[in-house]
């Protein structure tokens, strides 16, 4: 088993708080679960989060993110521009991303 690391530049929307989502913003440096298998599935990679310009995406926004993750090497050929996954805190859903572009080609 061997792990990776790749950049992408994505689109994340965060579920509004009265659907379950978070209470308080996502900022820079926020490292949630990335769940590419499904609501029913528990293998997750790590991703951090950055935010153009330090702003920062409140429950229920959408907006244009870089994401670092670290990930087997099995899910590195998920990562194409299109591709749909959740965004977790443990094994809450607050959020999905899809991806627009890969920075760094598998």
């Amino acid at each position: 088993m061997s792990w990776r690391e790749v950049r992408v530049k994505a689109s994340i929307i965060l579920l509004p708080t009265e659907r379950g989502g978070r209470s308080s913003p996502l900022i820079s440096g926020y490292r949630p679960n990335h769940n590419f298998l499904g609501p029913d599935k528990d293998k997750m990679c790590m991703g951090q989060v950055t935010v153009d310009n330090d702003e920062s995406i409140q429950p229920g926004q959408e907006k244009s993110v870089e994401i670092l993750f670290v990930l087997l090497d099995e899910y590195v050929e998920l990562l194409e521009p299109g591709f749909k996954w959740r965004i977790q805190e443990g094994s809450r859903h607050v959020g999905d991303g899809e991806i627009i572009e890969v920075y760094d080609s598998p």
